[in-house]
């Protein structure tokens, strides 16, 4: 707990003298009120009533509490000297004693004095590693009066009854930007002490790795479950009293929590009795050490905490204004209205009572704004409840930068709390473990987007049927859907809407009831347009609240986070997108250009895939079933995660629009177990996808290469993305093309192939003599061949590297793909495979009659090819022959 700021209350009180003598111990007058009268939630004291509290004032202003445990020293706790160097100088500080306030006309019972040496414990480093204590020694000598007097310290052998009442001591909160040394008054709170043990367990309970097992045996807490009440910035140092037969003694000094106004969030205190010694050593037999006069036998410390823990969670979710219509007020009390210099923007939900969820995009583009000074947010909207609330902090994701990215989410922190009641209550939001049910109806509630006033009715609802992401990118992915390059990322889940309701609105609710309880699965992100599909609303894309645990809950802090009460089976969300498709593999709709791909041929190479990371291009691909891509092994790299690349099919521009673009985020990268960097052997890597394309001309699987022969290609080519090499930026490249001839790898300039002759020989290809087209030097760039004019396209090789050469038809070297097809379908799911079961085009090797292809030259009979292979002697087809169509087995695993 920073040392900032703390409490406050004002009252007056009749001052009344009495003094004790400045020959008595400390121990004697220790622990004894005075006359009878920031702490947040505490209630005002008076003077005396707590006469050993000690304001510690930094260059003038109230910094840090403390306790008087002798006539010249304070206690308080170390970390308040943390920092700047002069926080460690004693002529920084004052110390105020004998008061029940600060600021304003100091009352007759104060005593102002200045600081002669601070002591930090010398085993303290940081307050959470424990030893958090420190003394202060006053300039001079305090007398002893009904107004300022010690508290009573334990021995070492003194036990504390555990889970029992004591009171916490600090100053009035203050609301942000009001100065610290404002008119503010002392005040005192109830807590429930408990050992580290309990404390342990009820800080674990938030299942944040940082929060857990927070507290050490030199530590005590104390306790206020639903975080109404308790010690805030300001009061490190303070204490914290237990009363033991008419005597106050101090339990523990205030050293840190995890914020103020937290449910289940105890504030963790330095054990007083455990420091004895190291007290004793500093301050002498004047310290308020006092033996204990009760017996305690209910001071067992257990990890058992589970009555300790808030109950509020229940009050989260509930709709207290019950009503059959949507749209009566109050029926959805969490709902809140964005405001931006009047005008609505947005939708919001309430998540506590200093918290809104919302989308990110909201704060962005030239319209918007991301300073809170230009927002408010409007509590029950449409109802009597309704009060508007400026905007203190807007936090967006730290990892969005567009709604198609995902990540789409922000909180906005309210400079006052929400007041609840029937109209206005929050929403429970789902834990990381949450698990969604698929086909479910559930409701996304808001406005029709932006409004010029605030002058409208209550906000609206719409069931809605919740869908996977992988179903929603199918329906996405259909041909003629306008929007088809939305991508659905796997923190995203979609939501359609029923037939004759429309309702789209930017960061509003996606809301279920679970056996009572409504919980927030979603916040709207985009799409959803409901002029699609003749008439009917496209699922609209929504951030998926329980991947964001953690976000959310290590800002607010007090999010109502609530447990299932009942857990749905596991929702398989693995709907294919091909199935039922008649598309098989390897057609193509336009036909093949060579020159720049335009309009009327952006279709003629559907298989093509670009991977990207981090947005930028950085190998081509190619799609070999719905969610699998082949590449080659050097484009990804082991040390990069598999989210950080991306795959983008039905692209043709490199830059600019792409309508038929779409794209997917990689789950997976497998690389070829035999893979060698630096031979480059086995130069291939498969990459899965989270979910799947629906198949159309613009994409579509390349077929494989079976038992084909390449001396069957009629002809093959190398497409991948490349500008001219006069020209300029590759991020305008477009796809192209080159016609390629087969050729001795030797020829490639591979003098590895020559020094390793037994080295796997790889495929080697190079620009056809003649034509005038740039390299493409595109690695993962597929080697496809055809068999015949008309038929489909298989794939033969994936490129691996361009070898240096100074022949000017690009010469490269690439992977060979038949060779491998074991270990494809040893990673590839059956499942995955039926595209080419249904794929009846393909045709087989025919041995007796291998046709010479116009891409390679003529061969001898029973002579030896470029590759070492025999070949037969070459036979031509007639006319009516090559127009056969050749069989092929029946639902036959190409792959």
């Amino acid at each position: 707990m920073g040392a900032t700021r703390g409490i406050r209350i004002i009252i007056t009180a009749a001052v009344v003298c009495w003094c004790l003598g400045f020959h008595q111990s400390a121990a004697a007058v220790c622990g004894r009120q005075g006359p009878q009268s920031r702490i947040y939630g505490g209630s005002d004291t008076y003077p005396g009533e707590w006469p050993w509290y000690a304001m510690l004032h930094y260059l003038g202003k109230p910094y840090c509490g403390g306790s008087l445990i002798s006539n010249d020293y304070i206690l308080t706790a170390a970390h308040c000297f943390d920092g700047d160097l002069s926080l460690r100088t004693p002529e920084s500080w004052t110390i105020q004693l004998g008061s029940s306030r600060v600021g304003g006309p100091p009352e007759r019972s104060t005593l102002i004095l200045k600081a002669s040496q601070i002591l930090l414990h010398e085993d303290y480093i940081h307050f959470l590693d424990g030893h958090d204590l420190a003394l202060i020694k006053l300039a001079k000598p305090v007398t002893f009066t009904s107004f300022v007097s010690p508290v009573c310290l334990p021995e070492v052998q003194h036990r504390f009854r555990l889970r029992r009442t004591c009171w916490a001591l600090g100053l009035q909160d203050v609301a942000p930007g009001v100065p610290l040394d404002s008119k503010r008054s002392l005040q005192k709170v109830t807590q429930t002490l408990i050992g580290y043990k309990t404390c342990n367990c009820i800080y674990n309970s938030h299942g944040r790795p940082e929060l857990t097992n927070a507290t050490l045996p030199s530590m005590l807490c104390a306790a206020e479950s639903d975080g109404e009440k308790g010690p805030c910035l300001g009061d490190s140092g303070g204490p914290v009293v237990c009363q033991e037969d008419g005597a106050w003694f101090l339990a523990g000094v205030i050293s840190f929590s995890q914020g103020c106004h937290l449910r289940d969030s105890p504030t963790v205190l330095t054990a007083v009795s455990l420091y004895q010694d190291w007290i004793k050593q500093k301050v002498g037999s004047e310290a308020s050490f006092s033996p204990q006069t009760i017996d305690v036998r209910d001071d067992v410390d257990t990890d058992s905490c589970s009555d300790l823990l808030s109950t509020r969670s229940s009050g989260c979710g509930i709709i207290e204004i019950q009503g059959s219509d949507p749209r009566s007020p109050g029926v959805w009390p969490w709902q809140v209205d964005l405001h931006k210099d009047g005008r609505r923007m947005c939708g919001g939900t309430l998540i506590s009572a200093n918290w809104v969820v919302t989308a990110a995009h909201c704060f962005t583009g030239t319209l918007s704004s991301d300073s809170p000074f230009d927002w408010s947010v409007v509590l029950a909207p449409g109802t009597p409840a309704v009060k508007e609330t400026p905007v203190q902090k807007i936090t967006l994701h730290g990892a969005y930068v567009s709604t198609e990215n995902g990540k789409d989410i922000a909180l906005l922190q309210l400079t006052r709390p929400a007041s609840f009641g029937p109209y206005t209550l929050p929403v429970c939001l789902p834990r990381a473990s949450h698990r969604l049910l698929y086909g479910a109806t559930c409701w996304h509630t808001g406005r029709d987007g932006p409004h010029p006033d605030g002058k409208m009715g209550p906000p609206k609802g719409a069931s809605v049927e919740l869908i996977g992401p992988n179903k929603c990118n199918c329906i996405y992915s259909k041909p003629g859907t306008t929007n088809a390059s939305v991508s659905v990322l796997p923190s995203m889940l979609c939501a359609a809407q029923q037939e004759g309701q429309c309702l789209s609105d930017s960061g509003g609710p996606l809301v279920c009831n679970e056996s009572g309880t409504w919980f927030l699965v979603g916040v709207q992100s985009f799409a959803g347009s409901c002029q699609e599909r003749r008439g009917k609303a496209l699922p609209g894309v929504y951030t998926k609240l329980s991947d964001y645990e953690n976000w959310i809950s290590t800002i607010t802090r007090d999010a109502f986070f609530s447990l299932q009460k009942e857990t749905p089976p596991q929702e398989l969300d693995s709907e294919r997108c091909s199935e039922g498709s008649s598309i098989g593999c390897g057609h193509s709709v336009a036909s093949p250009s060579l020159a720049l791909l335009n309009k009327a041929t952006e279709a003629a190479w559907p298989w093509q895939v670009s991977i990207q990371q981090y947005g930028f291009h950085v190998c081509s691909g190619v799609l070999i079933a719905e969610t699998w891509v082949l590449t080659a092994a050097h484009c990804v790299s082991s040390l990069v995660p598999p989210s950080d690349y991306s795959v983008h099919l039905g692209k043709h521009q490199q830059g600019g629009w792409n309508p038929h673009q779409i794209m997917r985020a990689v789950k997976r990268v497998v690389l070829h177990p035999e893979y060698g960097p630096a031979a480059g052997d086995n130069d291939l890597a498969l990459l899965e996808t989270y979910y799947g394309v629906t198949y159309s001309d613009y994409i579509q699987p390349i077929c494989p290469p079976s038992d084909v022969s390449l001396a069957q290609a009629k002809r093959c080519l190398v497409t991948g993305w490349e500008t001219l090499q006069s020209f300029g930026d590759p991020s305008s490249a477009s796809l192209r093309a080159l016609q390629v001839s087969l050729l001795d790898p030797k020829e490639c300039g591979t003098r590895r192939n020559q020094s390793n002759p037994r080295r796997e020989t790889p495929l080697c290809a190079a620009g056809k003599k003649g034509k005038k087209y740039a390299c493409l030097g595109d690695s993962g760039a597929p080697l496809v061949c055809q068999l015949q004019s008309g038929g489909p396209w298989l794939l033969f090789g994936i490129s691996s590297s361009r070898a240096k050469s100074n022949q000017p038809l690009c010469p490269g070297n690439f992977t060979a793909v038949s060779s491998k097809l074991s270990w494809i379908l040893e990673v590839i799911p059956p499942k995955d495979m039926d595209t080419y079961w249904r794929n009846d085009s393909i045709p087989v090797r025919r041995e007796a009659s291998t046709v010479p292809s116009s891409h390679t030259e003529s061969y001898k009979a029973n002579a030896t090819n470029r590759w070492g292979n025999s070949v037969p002697t070459t036979t031509r087809m007639s006319p009516k022959q090559s127009q056969q169509k050749v069989p092929t087995p029946t639902r036959r695993p190409y792959w």
